[in-house]
């Protein structure tokens, strides 16, 4: 019995549906309509993914940094550390705070997508977009044709606007 087992497996292993995911997840937010047609189960199960990924992507803190500002000591080849040029300051605390969160909720989407362009757009330019949305950046609609080689119905997975 399956009682409380979340998601579909798709007649896959698990390796070949998070590469089936990762795949479907680039080819939606890399589209230039922002929308993609797949079968129904996949379109479901992407949506929960994709949503997981903009959601990381707008807790990511926007941080402008101004140049003289630095995040680590400057060392010679020797290992010993250098001073401060003119102008230069170390980050505060909560400068560092942050740029330490973006920085990890950037690998940790970094993770799922293996795609170091594809996670810059997701947190520069897609996650601005739904800073007001609290949820639900996808949406399924079913489609009336079927594919032709199996019949299988097709679905519409879109970027909400």
């Amino acid at each position: 019995m399956r009682h409380q087992k979340a998601g579909r497996k798709l007649n896959r292993n698990s390796s070949h549906r998070v590469a089936l995911f990762r795949n479907l997840a680039k080819s939606l937010l890399l589209s230039e309509e922002g929308r993609i047609t797949t079968t129904i189960p996949k379109a479901k199960e992407l949506a929960g993914y994709v949503d997981n990924l903009i959601s990381a992507a707008k807790k990511a803190p926007t941080l402008t940094v101004p140049d003289n500002v630095r995040f680590t000591k400057r060392k010679d080849k020797n290992g010993k550390e250098l001073p401060l040029q003119e102008g230069e300051r170390m980050a505060t605390p909560e400068e560092l705070a942050a740029y330490a969160r973006r920085n990890h909720l950037r690998r940790q989407v970094l993770r799922d997508l293996h795609d170091p362009k594809l996670v810059k757009k997701l947190f520069e330019e897609i996650a601005p977009k739904y800073a007001d949305r609290p949820g639900g950046y996808t949406r399924v609609l079913k489609l009336a044709e079927r594919r032709r080689g199996d019949g299988t119905q097709l679905a519409l997975v879109e970027l909400v606007k």
